[in-house]
């Protein structure tokens, strides 16, 4: 243990000089290093000021991190939109074809319907309408849709403004299918607007028609009634399948265009003469006849508007030639009775009279309805009773002139009144002799003629012995078809009883009255031989425009066979058209199909783009 404690004590030794070393030496290091030491304090002393403002800063930027990360999720969604627009600007300039076909589909319907390639347009508008069905949220495939709406209104402007116009049947049907295709009107209302739109074209043809010439304008007006008539019906039923409920829009329609023809006949009229009344009459009935095969003869109510026509052509003459006599009637005794013979041309108030009534009967020959004869001959009975009357009344006190007159009246003026009466009434019809007729006392029944006896009644006191018995001729052979003036002399000639021969030898004037009634005679004969002839020229024409009519009926069954040939044809296209959408149908199908592909490929692609970015 002393070895220990020794070995203790020197160790103890050592370690007291080494720290005395240490002491030395760290007195000598702070003594020579003094400078440093105090810089390492100063350091230290601004290096806790730095920590504490470090500690500053540190608590501001924790505080800003939460802003940091919303700035950077915002970033993060940025560029993930940046990217969606990127591969869609990627995918737009991959299909920049497509699209551009796209956009341009509204200026190529346009382009389509210019160009009158409506089944084309009407494709490509349908392509349209799918497209906004599909992508109804995308803003410019809708513009595009208005686009292509405008387009198709814009043809079917185009249409309706064809149907305004002369158009034949098939381009009717053609024009009437695309408007159904069109989808804008329902059955009913196209059916009504079609009807609207070529009666407006009509209509335009009637109204420019020259009205000068009313006998041009009326036999223009039946025509252009007739033909287009036909021409709007026949494609109207051709286009169109009628039922109970759609009928009465054609129906209606027909009647108001038949009412309004004869609206136009009946203003027409007052204007017309006998002949073009005769020419519009015929016109009109065939024109009513021909409408009779679609269930429209409304001949019967272009009756009374003739006869009152007529009636008033009638009146207006008769009350004319009386008007004149009234205002000339004080001229009758101017009459020169010597050296001549009695004749209607020497007293010229009755001549002017007897041409007046003459030349209305003359125009009234072209169209004399049976239905007016009673009306005519009570007016010209009346008329002539009054003249008479007025004549006797200005010429009394004059005996040479009153049987001058009386004789004129008796023996020329009424028998060829009665004798052109007969001329244009031959006969009465059965229906006259109804009780419906029994009230007429002035008319015979059977011969429509003057009441003579009643009319001579005033005239007999004046009348020579002579005069007196060439009526009594006429009254015996009345049933005979010979002319007056013809019966008279022959009676004035085979008459031979000694009466007569004494009345003769008392009464020289009368003899010279014989020759001008022979002349009278003559001249009536030819006036009733012209007369015939004017009827078989009538009757030639009648027979003319019975062959014309023949031709025309012919014709209209042609057409008719025509309308059955291009519904067939219709009916194939309508089958043809079919076939076509369900391909364009099939079509569509193939072509979605190949979209959702095509979608789902672009899926795939972005998934892989996604991972490429993850990674």
């Amino acid at each position: 243990s002393s070895g220990i404690n020794a070995e203790y004590g020197r160790e103890k030794e050592r370690w007291e000089e080494e720290e005395t070393r240490l002491l030395n030496e760290q007195k000598s290091l702070a003594f020579k290093h003094y400078q440093s030491f105090v810089s390492t304090a100063q350091c230290s002393s601004e290096i806790g000021q730095s920590f504490g403002g470090l500690e500053v800063q540190i608590d501001n930027v924790i505080d800003l991190v939460p802003k940091l990360q919303t700035t950077l999720n915002n970033c993060a969604k940025l560029a993930v939109s940046t990217t969606k627009q990127r591969k869609e600007a990627n995918i737009s300039i991959t299909k920049h074809p497509q699209l551009l076909e796209i956009l341009e589909l509204p200026q190529l319907i346009d382009t389509s319907i210019r160009n009158s390639y409506f089944e084309e347009g009407l494709e490509l508008h349908s392509f349209v309408n799918n497209l906004a069905v599909k992508y109804s949220d995308i803003p410019i495939i809708m513009m595009i849709k208005e686009d292509a709406d405008a387009c198709v209104k814009h043809m079917e402007d185009i249409l309706l403004k064809q149907l305004q116009g002369q158009i034949t049947l098939a381009a009717c049907l053609k024009s009437v299918g695309l408007l159904r295709r069109i989808g804008s009107y329902t059955d009913t209302q196209l059916k009504v607007k079609f009807l609207e739109v070529r009666t407006q074209w009509f209509r335009t043809i009637i109204d420019n028609i020259n009205k000068e010439e009313i006998q041009y304008y009326m036999c223009k007006m039946i025509d252009s009634y007739r033909v287009n008539l036909f021409d709007i019906i026949t494609q109207y039923r051709s286009v169109f399948i009628e039922d109970k409920n759609t009928s009465l829009i054609f129906n209606s329609w027909l009647h108001r265009q038949v009412a309004h023809f004869i609206d136009l006949i009946d203003e027409g009229l007052p204007k017309c003469s006998g002949a073009v009344i005769d020419s519009t009459l015929a016109q009109a009935m065939y024109f009513g006849m021909s409408l009779g095969r679609v269930g429209a003869d409304f001949r019967g109510a272009l009756v009374p508007i003739f006869q009152r026509r007529i009636l008033g052509i009638c009146l207006q003459g008769i009350n004319q030639a009386t008007q004149q006599f009234q205002r000339s009637a004080d001229t009758l005794l101017d009459v020169n009775t010597h050296g001549q013979s009695s004749s209607l041309v020497n007293v010229v108030p009755l001549a002017v009279y007897y041409n007046t009534v003459t030349a209305m009967l003359n125009e009234l020959r072209h169209c004399a309805p049976a239905s007016l004869s009673f009306q005519i001959v009570a007016a010209l009975q009346s008329s002539l009773s009054s003249v008479i009357e007025l004549s006797l009344l200005k010429i009394r006190d004059c005996a040479k002139l009153e049987e001058c007159v009386a004789t004129v009246l008796a023996l020329e003026l009424l028998p060829n009144l009665d004798a052109n009466l007969g001329l244009l009434f031959k006969t009465i019809p059965e229906i006259y002799n109804s009780r419906s007729f029994s009230n007429v006392t002035h008319l015979d029944k059977t011969k429509l003629s003057l009441n003579l006896d009643e009319l001579r009644e005033p005239l007999l006191p004046y009348l020579s012995p002579a005069s007196k018995i060439l009526i009594s001729s006429q009254q015996v052979f009345s049933h005979e078809d010979e002319p007056i003036a013809e019966r008279a002399e022959d009676e004035a000639v085979n008459e031979e009883t000694p009466s007569i021969q004494q009345e003769e030898a008392d009464k020289p004037e009368s003899e010279k009255d014989l020759p001008a009634l022979e002349k009278d005679a003559s001249e009536s004969e030819k006036d009733v031989s012209a007369l015939e002839k004017d009827v078989a020229a009538l009757e030639k024409d009648a027979s003319a425009l019975e062959k014309d009519a023949s031709a025309l009926e012919k014709d209209a069954s042609a057409s008719e066979k025509d309308a059955s040939a291009l519904e067939k044809d219709a009916s194939a296209l309508e089958k043809d058209a079919s076939a076509l959408e369900k391909d364009s149908s099939a079509l569509e199908k193939d072509e979605s199909a190949i979209e959702k592909d095509a979608s789902a490929i672009e899926k795939d692609a972005y998934e892989l783009e996604k991972d490429e970015y993850a990674i």
